[in-house]
């Protein structure tokens, strides 16, 4: 009977860890699964900056992008994205007030945009958080 008894806990105890283990690899699978769209939506948030800013008339009117925020389609991700210019007229220029713009010396990059994507999870469950800089030269 004694030995009957530690058997089945013995089985108990293993059937436990089986179920603890198959719950942590579903886990694994999830989060592998969210980090992976996280990227995609990362990549395709930097083309859809550069694609915008490309589209965006710049002039004393229109000024320039400041920032851009979406949520993608299936409401898993808070995407945002800041532009920071680089130019040599600045502090001279109509264009570029309001705009985060520093002044550089050097003609050739006049124009330069530095693009700024951040690409944040919805869900409370996985918590992932992607960054990418990018420099757009004219």
């Amino acid at each position: 009977m004694i030995i009957t008894i530690v058997f089945i806990i013995v089985m108990s105890v293993i059937g436990i860890m089986i179920l603890k283990f198959s719950s942590s690899s579903n886990l694994h699978t999830a989060r592998s699964f969210i980090d992976t769209r996280a990227e995609l939506m990362l990549r395709s948030a930097t083309e859809f900056a550069i694609m915008a800013m490309e589209a965006h008339n710049f002039n004393s009117t229109n000024k320039c992008l400041n920032s851009i925020n979406y949520t993608d389609g299936d409401n898993l991700f808070d995407v945002n994205i800041t532009f920071h210019y680089f130019a040599t007229d600045c502090n001279t220029s109509n264009v570029w007030d309001g705009c985060r713009c520093s002044t550089i010396q050097t003609a050739d990059t006049n124009g330069s945009v530095l693009i700024y994507v951040t690409v944040t999870s919805k869900n409370s469950n996985f918590h992932i958080r992607k960054t990418r800089f990018t420099l757009q030269n004219p």
